[in-house]
């Protein structure tokens, strides 16, 4: 049953979540400095610059995109255990909301704050807002399977 079209939205989600580490979330330009803002790291342009951040400080953000990445490709492969796929997929959603509030929220106006420069949004802040749309398409169609079943049940 890997061929169901809610499969293919959990794939979609798992490698649009994977394009986080390869698209930049922002870019910050500052006076002083110019940094460009990954989900795994915080690039500064300048020679010579020191580190402002540490990479601990997008360690939350690393794990919730690592989680974003698996729990799709865990849910796949529990197609025969749809209210577990369904209870995944919910916990993917309230993570992509985590991820876009996160981003937007703390990151954002933690960088702008330290360094005093002002953002410039890329593809990548987006990403989480796809992973989002796929996770609802994953789980209507999750739901329909469920629906059908029940009928079917009704029907013996």
């Amino acid at each position: 049953m890997i061929q169901r079209i809610q499969s293919i939205f959990m794939a979609l989600a798992s490698v649009s979540a994977l394009l986080m580490f390869f698209f930049p979330i922002a870019w910050y330009y500052g006076a002083n400095n110019t940094l460009e803002f990954y989900a795994y790291k915080l690039h500064e342009h300048l020679p010579n610059t020191p580190a402002v951040f540490s990479i601990s400080y997008l360690l939350p953000l690393i794990f919730i995109t690592i989680a974003l990445v698996g729990i799709p490709v865990v849910s796949l492969f529990n197609y025969k255990h749809l209210q577990k796929q369904y209870k995944l997929m919910r916990i993917n959603v309230l993570l992509s909301l985590l991820a876009v509030g996160g981003i937007l929220l703390f990151y954002s106006s933690s960088l702008t704050k330290v360094t005093g420069a002002t953002a410039s949004y890329e593809f990548g802040v987006f990403i989480p807002l796809i992973v989002l749309i796929f996770s609802f398409l994953s789980m209507r169609g999750i739901r329909n399977d469920i629906r059908l079943l029940r009928s079917v049940d009704r029907l013996r």
